[in-house]
């Protein structure tokens, strides 16, 4: 092999690793974005209200992919039964704070309509001294971004 042709291998080696790379983080940035913004449930800054209950249920939305099953509460307040919408699974199966069935805790989010029902979609959820945020008054959630640390 000469000089010339040995050149001509290593710039054939060297753009071909540069277009597997540009791919592999152009494919990445998707997946990241996508992750984030699959979960989705409305929010609107102009109905937030403070609600206080007994968890009757901790549930899951029916999708089958994590990046977009949701952690949902029943909430038996003083007037009604509602559904809370927490986040995605992925997300609170990260926080330490776990919800169960018979607990009494307090909720701030936004009266909305999912799929053709009222229900929360929580900003903040707290059980004694606990705080579990959520969300900013915006509706932004706190998940976009972030991910687990290692212990």
């Amino acid at each position: 092999m000469d000089t010339q042709e040995a050149i001509k291998n290593v710039k054939l080696v060297g753009g071909s690793l540069a277009l597997l790379s540009v791919a592999g983080i152009a494919y990445a940035v998707t997946r990241g974005l996508n992750h984030r913004r699959m979960y989705n449930r409305p929010f609107d800054p102009q109905t937030i209200e403070e609600l206080e209950g007994k968890i009757l249920e901790v549930g899951h939305s029916n999708e089958k992919k994590d990046e977009i099953r949701g952690v949902y509460l029943n909430l038996q307040t003083e007037d009604e039964v509602i559904p809370v919408h927490l986040g995605p699974a992925w997300y609170l199966n990260h926080q330490e704070r776990k919800f169960k069935t018979g607990e009494k805790i307090e909720v701030i989010g936004s009266r909305t309509k999912y799929n053709g029902h009222e229900a929360i979609t929580a900003m903040l959820v707290i059980k004694g001294d606990e705080e579990l945020k959520l969300r900013d008054k915006q509706g932004a959630p706190y998940w976009h971004g972030w991910r687990k640390r290692a212990s």
